[in-house]
């Protein structure tokens, strides 16, 4: 049977509505500097001045040391790394990000005076001293991206804004203009359209980092800043009028090993370790159908106590004598000695649902769940237990205390707990905003161990909200090659095995001939999208790895149905006026299953660069032959254009 691979259409949706609630994506972590023990996580990156006692001293709060100076005779040094997140002067328990200007007086007394020139300006230039806000990726020409924070200074100035790709990698001289701050803390929020301006001229590739100029004063300074976010703009709007679309983010409202093993969506945190692990699955003892498990932890453990010998200390009547602790890796988290005590707190067993989908404010939802509980001791269980939610980043990255509120009244039963529905859904709170997990905090019954068991049905979201990439379950990498001549011919092939398992699958061909199949490739904003394309008939990716609608200058995609089968889904490759060079050009296939995808990064390289990335030594171009297994070892009964094994040799046929 002849196979038929559509790419089928799925812009994002766009509303025109007069109400439309715009979508801006966060790029950058820590911006609210809370989260830097470990510097690694932090977005922001700076060179400052520092006193020359300071030079090869190890800064307590970063880790860093300040390096000595280019110019061996002068003493002072200029520290380069990770921002230093310190604690707020005026509010000990906020933490910020100090940056430290050296002053002109400073200058001259380590040997590099800073004498006026003529023009009224010092020899020294803005950027003396900066500060980096560096992004996760690229932010490409024709974006809107949005930057709000918050900064004070011990002296009133005016700092300068810089496009750079990475840190110090300088782009285009203004981003968002001047930015005056005072010394006190203030919000300031600016926004600008990336445009070629702000580009690498070499390149096109946008801009990664925000870069503040802050040596504009002579007299040196210290600014802080604090609750940063640098936010793109999404290309798709929502009119609250428009019919609401449900987006379910538990996949069929059951249990899938993929989802508690390599791709799990549900996470436990052990009160008795503290340790975060995958979500345990078992046959409820009740009805014997599959249910989540999570076991709490209680404060009131007996532990005997012990003389000078180590031995049992005993009362007069020769019993031993104990006391209540709850202990955790050796450390006492509770105890009826005063002096032990720990706090032992609601969240000490915690389970968590993450999704893909980063929350957005005010965004409607519904969210629906099954839970009972039970005494671990086999006991009846005397009074109904609470749990708490919050929301997360991801699991164990607080954000908010309250999802859907308290989920009241747990018994030994299963009872179904529904919140929002078609008429009246919830809604996001601003707190929320950028959060993908739900968190139930387990030990609001501190007494006794309780086994607590869950079943999800439902965590929907409005279509409109959710973004394409957000419905990918896993991805993986791929290579296929074609030739350097303009007509020159390749192959390639995409294993679906692991893809059918994530998508929940059974049968390969079955889905092949009854399935439509999505190829995912990019368009020119660099935004995700599917085309009402016949791969039978050619799919066609421009040098940039954009779909197009013709086949000049293109790499033509074909399916190879006779190497198609037992889960390997085969091309053939034609390159037809495009030039590929080692780097390769790369794209994205998606395969789907009832709106869930998995994704392969494609990358398309010369024959040189595949065999290289194969490791193959030899390649030989030669007419078919008799004996035919493909580059996994399987035998075939004859071979279209690609690489194979013949005769023991690499051959590439054409």
């Amino acid at each position: 049977m002849k196979k038929a691979f559509t790419l089928i259409a799925g812009m994002l949706l766009i509303s025109s509505g007069a109400f439309a609630q715009t979508k801006w994506t966060s790029v950058i972590t820590n911006g609210d500097m809370e989260g830097a023990a470990d510097p690694k996580w932090s977005s922001f990156w700076v060179h400052d001045w520092r006193t020359p006692e300071q030079v090869g001293e190890i800064d307590p709060e970063s880790g860093q040391q300040f390096d000595e100076s280019t110019q061996t005779e002068l003493s002072a040094g200029q520290f380069q790394g990770f921002a230093e997140i310190v604690a707020d002067p005026d509010n000990p328990s906020n933490h910020c990000a100090r940056v430290i200007i050296r002053s002109k007086a400073e200058a001259d007394s380590v040997g590099n005076p800073t004498t006026d020139s003529g023009n009224g300006k010092p020899d020294w230039a803005e950027w003396d001293s900066q500060f980096f806000i560096y992004a996760l990726d690229s932010i490409p020409v024709g974006k809107e991206v949005r930057l709000t924070l918050s900064i004070k200074a011990e002296k009133a100035g005016t700092l300068q804004t810089q496009a750079h790709f990475n840190p110090g990698n300088y782009n285009h001289y203004s981003l968002f203009g001047d930015i005056n701050y005072g010394t006190t803390w203030s919000t300031v929020e600016v926004s600008a359209t990336v445009d070629n301006n702000h580009t690498q001229a070499a390149n096109g590739k946008g801009f990664q980092s925000v870069a503040f100029n802050l040596s504009t004063m002579q007299d040196g300074n210290v600014i802080y800043f604090d609750d940063v976010k640098l936010e793109i703009k999404d290309p798709k709007t929502i009119d609250p009028q428009d019919e609401v679309k449900w987006v379910n983010f538990i996949r069929k409202g059951t249990l899938s090993e993929d989802k508690i093993g390599n791709f799990t969506t549900f996470t436990g945190r052990n009160g008795a370790t503290g340790k975060d692990e995958k979500a345990e699955l078992v046959n409820d003892p009740i009805d014997g159908q599959p249910a989540l498990k999570v076991q709490t932890v209680a404060w009131n453990t007996y532990e005997a106590l012990k003389d000078s010998l180590g031995n049992d200390s005993l009362d007069a009547d020769l019993n031993p004598v104990y006391n209540k602790y709850l202990i955790v890796d050796g450390d006492t988290i509770l105890s009826s000695v005063e002096k032990d005590k720990k706090p032992f707190n609601d969240w000490q067993t915690q389970f968590f649902v993450a999704v893909n989908h980063k929350f957005v404010t005010n965004e409607p939802f519904k969210f629906k769940m099954w839970a009972r509980a039970e005494r671990v001791d086999g006991q009846a269980l005397e009074d109904p237990i609470s749990l708490d939610t919050q929301i997360h980043t991801a699991p164990g990255g607080y954000i908010h205390w309250s999802f859907v509120g308290s989920i009241d009244g747990i018994d030994e039963n299963w009872q179904e707990f529904e919140f929002g529905d078609d008429d009246e859904p919830r809604t996001i709170p601003s707190e929320g905003k950028g959060g993908q997990t739900v968190a139930f905090n387990c030990n609001k019954n501190k007494d006794v161990p309780v086994n607590i068991y869950f079943r999800f049905e439902e965590l929907d979201f409005n279509e409109g909200y959710v973004l394409d990439n957000e419905r990918v379950l896993a991805s993986t990498d791929a290579l296929m090659y074609v030739g350097t001549n303009v007509d020159g011919m390749g192959a390639g092939q995409l294993d679906l095995t692991e893809a059918m398992k994530v998508l929940e699958i059974d049968n390969f061909d079955n889905y092949i001939d009854n399935t439509k199949m999505k190829v995912q490739a990019l368009n020119e904003d660099e935004e995700v999208v599917y085309n009402d394309v016949d791969l039978t008939a050619g799919a066609n990716i421009n040098a940039q790895g954009y779909w197009q609608d013709n086949d000049q200058n293109a790499i033509i995609f074909e399916i190879d149905e006779d190497n198609t089968g037992d889960g390997i889904l085969a091309f053939n490759t034609t390159n037809n006026g495009v030039t590929v060079d080692e780097k390769g050009i790369a794209t994205k296939f998606a395969f789907e299953k009832d709106g869930w995808r998995y994704l392969f990064n494609v990358n398309i390289v010369d024959p040189d660069s595949y065999e290289k990335a194969q490791g193959i030594t030899e390649v030989n171009v030669a007419p078919k032959v008799n004996a035919i297994f493909d580059l996994m070892g399987r035998q075939l009964t004859k071979a279209g254009k690609g690489l194979y094994i013949m005769n023991g040799k690499k051959v590439l046929v054409k």
